[in-house]
């Protein structure tokens, strides 16, 4: 039996009406409509929850009563509710998807919204009523606020790529298959890499301000890591830059951080260097995001 057989009798009124409100309840949405009087005519069972009720008890009176008396929400919200309800009668337009201001409810809880606003007409077109429709986003704002900082730090280094500031790196390395593989990580992270297989070409290579980090082999063959370091630090001398120096180190990082702290290297890692640590290390020496660099050990930063 089709519904409009149904309508034509007055009999099956109330069936209809009843398959109406199923449909209208099985909405995930908040329902709620008014007369031209703003009087509530009508709610799903979510307008009812919405109240922090089981059942509505008064369909008397407008729906921003209900909002007073039930849910107890701020009477500067319930009366733009009720105002921006009241444009949409006056005026017959529609009004889709707007972000409704926060509502704190009487718990201290934040209550997120986006409404539809829908008038609703009688035979001759003429407006009898509205259609409130609300869509929590209470949980995509709690979301959101929880990635933002994330996103900022993601900002920062995507406004560094897209002012032209790649980062520059000194890599201090004699081993070449360790010089391939390092230089294909921190390639593939956006960095220009220059490579000194030796520490006199290192020496050449380097100036004060040129290079945003250096990773420093500490067994060269014809020298020591540490003394290109300090070396490095003597041509900075009387300069305002300070590049970070990383030691790599087949042996236990943990053994040889104190002397990295002496020859004034930011820390050491223990070969091999992995991607996971040279990104770390790029966003935390060089962007200066507030990233833990895995493996790193210096008596200066408490890094696991």
């Amino acid at each position: 039996m089709s519904w409009q057989s149904e309508t034509g009798n007055p009999e099956n009124t109330d069936a209809v009406h009843q398959r109406y409100m199923d449909i209208i309840n099985a909405l995930p949405d908040i329902v709620y409509w008014v007369d031209v009087d703003c009087n509530l005519t009508g709610c799903n069972n979510n307008f009812v929850t919405l109240l922090g009720m089981q059942v509505l008890r008064d369909f008397k009176g407008t729906p921003y009563q209900q909002m007073k008396k039930f849910a107890h929400w701020p009477d500067a919200r319930i009366e733009t509710f009720k105002l921006d309800d009241m444009k949409v009668i006056f005026s017959g337009e529609i009004r889709s998807n707007v972000e409704e201001q926060p509502i704190i409810d009487e718990h201290g809880k934040t209550l997120y919204f986006k409404s539809n606003r829908v008038p609703m007409y009688d035979e001759n077109k003429n407006i009898i009523g509205l259609i409130v429709i609300l869509t929590d986003i209470s949980l995509v704002k709690q979301l959101e606020k929880r990635v933002a900082p994330l996103l900022k730090e993601e900002k920062k280094s995507n406004d560094l790529f897209q002012d032209g500031h790649l980062p520059n790196i000194l890599m201090i390395e004699d081993n070449l298959v360790a010089q391939n593989v390092e230089k294909a990580l921190l390639n593939g992270l956006n960095c220009h890499v220059d490579i000194a297989d030796s520490g006199d070409q290192a020496l050449k290579l380097f100036g004060p301000g040129k290079y945003d980090l250096v990773l420093m082999d500490i067994g060269l063959e014809d020298t020591s890591g540490y003394v290109v370091a300090k070396q490095l630090r003597n041509m900075e001398k009387d300069t305002q830059h300070h590049v970070p120096i990383i030691a790599l180190t087949g042996y236990e990082a943990d053994v040889i951080k104190y002397d990295c702290d002496e020859y004034f290297m930011e820390g050491a890692i223990t070969k091999p260097l992995t991607s996971q640590q040279a990104e770390q290390i790029i966003k935390h020496f060089i962007y200066h995001q507030d990233v833990s660099v895995q493996g790193l050990k210096s008596i200066q930063i408490n890094a696991g």
